[in-house]
């Protein structure tokens, strides 16, 4: 086994696929009353250290797809995205700051499903 291969095979098993559905699941809750800043800052913190993990997972299985075709171009656009929707931060007020804490919940997703870390990979 390469080394390469291995680092990656213990990297997902140092990943904590239980921790990152709870924050993707409080991410994308539907609330009829928005949190406390507080709360949405220490999520937002927690989907920052997950996309962080995930991101060289999902981009090494993406990237194996064949480029060119449909389904790695919408992929490999969609992980472009994420460096820039990760330095925006919060925003000016509570309501900036719970949309933008769902946003990098569906990107949680995303990596989630695409980084081989689930079953449900490649979608």
């Amino acid at each position: 086994m390469s080394a390469a291969v291995q680092r990656a095979d213990e990297q997902q098993d140092e990943v904590d696929i239980e921790e990152i559905k709870k924050a993707i699941v409080s991410a994308l809750v539907t609330r009829t009353v928005l949190p406390p800043y507080e709360e949405l800052c220490d999520l937002h913190k927690a989907l920052l250290e997950h996309i962080q993990t995930m991101m060289p997972l999902a981009e090494k299985r993406i990237d194996r797809l064949n480029r060119g075709t449909v389904a790695w171009y919408s992929k490999r656009s969609r992980l472009n995205t994420i460096p820039h929707e990760v330095a925006q931060g919060l925003g000016p007020g509570l309501r900036s700051a719970e949309w933008h804490v769902r946003s990098l919940g569906y990107t949680c997703q995303f990596l989630l499903n695409n980084s081989g870390l689930t079953q449900e990979h490649d979608r």
